[in-house]
């Protein structure tokens, strides 16, 4: 081999090196954005999965609050039905008129 084709082998050699080496900082570049839009997708699934907690937390506490007014539906229902309500009515009745006499007794 002459000079000439050594010295346009290396040139070619080096090129590709040289493509190789801008071949690599691209990947890495890519894996960055890449590592960063990771990161912000777990920020957001944790974001929705406390949320989801939360709204767990708010059915559960409707699901006891309505079997609550269920229990005093029914209860309610069977004063109706026994004739329980007009005394309830009364005890109501009473409960308030005994709050404005404390009330009332307090001021003074």
């Amino acid at each position: 081999m002459t000079f000439d084709e050594i010295q346009q082998v290396i040139q070619q050699m080096l090129a590709v090196q040289r493509d190789l080496q801008e071949g690599q900082l691209r990947i890495q570049e890519r894996q960055e954005v890449d590592r960063h839009q990771i990161e912000q997708i777990l920020g957001i699934q944790r974001d929705l999965q406390e949320g989801q907690l939360q709204q767990l937390g708010t059915v559960e506490r409707l699901l006891v609050q309505s079997e609550c007014q269920e229990r005093i539906l029914n209860q309610l229902i069977g004063y109706s039905i026994t004739g329980e309500s007009d005394r309830m009515d009364l005890e109501e009745k009473i409960r308030a008129l005994g709050a404005k006499v404390k009330r009332l007794e307090e001021q003074q």
